[in-house]
């Protein structure tokens, strides 16, 4: 059952036919499924980010961000952009820039890092590895107050001085802690309603993309996500991919706990860390938006690596383990260095998808002929618009972590000796002797 959008194609095997597919589509139309839809797009800005007439204040931002990176492109001053965030704000950004960078000749590319993890090793890895007095550096938090990033800014002033101030770029919502314009060389504004996992295609991405590899490589991303845009409110799951994905994925949740995606393309390595943010983050949830318990499974754990890879690695337990794991299978025909026609690769795709077909394991073939930024920015909307049509099937809100900020609460607490169970008191105790 292929069904086509711009530049990809799905084909599902094994999960649901044609009429099986209508009729889940007729169970998630009772459940309200447009209605929800339009709703949750009043929740999110994401979509704004790359509409070509967007509201005033996103097109200001857009064109705000674009005009500084091109100027920071020839600025002989500037050789390399590391960006400091975590979560959102690097896990799609960093993907993002793996999948593209590619497409774009050496010379004419800044080279690009990224900064997360709380560990000072991140942090010394990439220091140790690029010229300080060239460099500028994004931080990206929307409520400032982001504890990793906080540490990783303070932990460039400590080693740089004071005057690093002039060569740091905050990306943040207006009024944070961070919005001091003065402090920086410049303050980049991203709306509340923008998602962490959801911003890879507005400024949070947008600006290091833009001047790492330069703003007409950006601009062609956001054609294809805005295209995959219009697609995904094609009210047919037989010409919808994204609802047709997430119509598969909510009839198989009933029967497996995970769902696998592996990309036969080395420029798309990272994208499987994304979507298991985007997905799990998003409608890992038990509970309703109106506070009900849910009705059986919500989201699936996501996991995954590149394929041929990956066959190496885990596939054995996909062919032949005890309960059956869906697979997307994400193949490009064309490499993107040379322009090969990957038959090699492609044949893995092919025998890969014959085996689970024979041994009856569900599984789905999303595939593109080239991956080029167009192409990309479609594939980062087309799971953008699943996660979203998903959060509507199980009646969830796809833009909220309260779990993830109720552990961040706790480690504030742990060494002020505030308000720790026994629990906490006694594993306290254990690690810190």
């Amino acid at each position: 059952m292929p069904i086509h959008s711009q530049d990809w194609a799905y084909w599902n095997e094994g999960a649901l036919g044609g009429s099986q597919l209508l009729d889940q589509y007729g169970m998630a139309v009772d459940h309200h499924l447009w209605e929800r839809w339009a709703v949750a797009l009043t929740q999110t800005s994401y979509y704004w980010a790359r509409h070509p007439q967007p509201p005033a204040w996103y097109q200001d931002v857009r064109n705000e961000y674009r005009l500084f990176a091109e100027a920071i492109r020839t600025d002989q001053r500037i050789t390399h952009v590391v960006q400091i965030g975590i979560g959102g704000s690097s896990l799609g950004p960093q993907a993002l820039h793996d999948a593209l960078r590619r497409r774009v000749p050496l010379s004419e590319q800044r080279p690009a890092a990224f900064i997360a993890n709380l560990d000072s090793d991140d942090f010394d890895d990439v220091i140790q590895t690029i010229p300080l007095e060239t460099s500028l550096f994004i931080v990206v938090s929307k409520s400032g107050g982001t504890e990793e990033t906080q540490v990783n800014m303070q932990r460039l002033v400590d080693q740089c001085g004071d005057s690093v101030y002039e060569r740091i770029v905050v990306i943040t919502s207006p009024g944070s802690v961070l919005d001091v314009p003065n402090r920086y060389r410049q303050v980049f504004y991203l709306d509340e309603k923008t998602g962490g996992r959801y911003s890879g295609t507005s400024v949070v991405g947008g600006l290091i993309i833009s001047i790492a590899l330069g703003t007409a490589c950006w601009e062609s991303v956001l054609q294809g996500a805005y295209a995959m845009d219009q697609q995904v409110q094609i009210q047919d799951p037989g010409q919808n991919i994204a609802l047709a994905m997430a119509l598969i994925w909510w009839y198989q949740r009933q029967d497996s706990d995970v769902q696998v995606i592996i990309p036969y393309a080395q420029a798309l390595a990272l994208f499987p860390n994304h979507l298991q943010q985007l997905i799990c983050e998003s409608n890992g949830k038990s509970v309703t938006q109106s506070g009900a318990p849910v009705l059986g499974p919500t989201s699936p754990v996501v996991f995954g690596q590149t394929g041929t890879v990956a066959q190496h690695s885990f596939f054995q337990l996909l062919h032949q383990g005890t309960h059956p794991v869906p697979v997307t299978l994400i193949a490009v025909r064309h490499s993107q260095c040379s322009n090969r026609h990957q038959r090699d690769v492609m044949a893995h795709v092919i025998a890969q998808s014959s085996v689970f077909k024979q041994a009856n394991r569900p599984h789905a073939v999303l595939i593109a002929d080239h991956l080029t930024p167009k192409s990309i920015g479609g594939l980062w909307a087309l799971y953008e618009a699943t996660t979203v049509f998903q959060a509507c099937l199980w009646d969830l809100n796809a833009f909220d972590q309260p779990g993830v900020e109720l552990g961040k609460a706790i480690a504030k607490q742990v060494y002020a000796n505030r308000d720790l169970d026994e629990y906490a008191c006694q594993l306290r105790q254990f690690i810190d002797n």
